[in-house]
């Protein structure tokens, strides 16, 4: 009876640890998908930025008509909104009020911005079903047309980039989603 006993205690506490370690592996596999689905949404988040400045005109000089030189374009230190026309809350969330509606909201830089450059230093907050409190920051910049990550301090080009950074309490690190206008 002695060994039986002996058998069922390391049974017992065999099943015990493998037990023990087979919930710590479910509960990290579960903290990694949710901090997945916080990624994926950022990633979504800063996407939706690019996707909505894609609609807009390249420069507030190509809104109505075209530009023969990179020159006649807005000065690279003047990159942002051009006066109160482009007025946005600072940071801009999302809105019922008009031209919104309660079942289609919307961010006012899509209606108040009428080009790339615009989105320059522009903020936002974004509230998801399942997280709330997306932080979002744009830059934009002139950059090379030949090599869009070299990016020019101090003279325009045919050539913008965009990088959309987005953050939340959720996540240990900003994703970054880069973009590149051609004009």
């Amino acid at each position: 009876m002695g060994a039986n006993m002996i058998l069922t205690i390391g049974a017992i506490l065999l099943f015990g640890t493998l037990l023990v370690n087979s919930n710590n592996i479910i509960s990290s596999n579960s903290q990694i998908a949710a901090q997945n689905e916080y990624y994926i949404s950022a990633l979504a988040i800063g996407q939706s930025v690019v996707d909505e400045a894609k609609t807009k005109a390249f420069d507030q000089q190509t809104v109505s008509s075209g530009v023969a030189s990179p020159g006649a374009m807005t000065h690279w230190s003047s990159l942002g909104r051009d006066g109160g026309g482009e007025a946005v809350p600072n940071p801009d969330t999302l809105s019922t009020s008009s031209p919104f509606t309660t079942t289609a909201p919307g961010y006012w830089s899509s209606v108040k911005f009428n080009d790339v450059d615009d989105y320059n230093d522009y903020k936002r907050i974004v509230n998801t079903p399942r997280a709330e409190g997306f932080n979002v920051l744009v830059k934009v910049k002139y950059a090379s047309p030949t090599y869009p990550d070299s990016l020019y301090a101090s003279s325009r080009s045919y050539c913008k980039w965009m990088r959309v950074y987005v953050w939340s309490k959720y996540m240990a690190d900003t994703v970054k989603v880069y973009y590149s206008f051609l004009y």
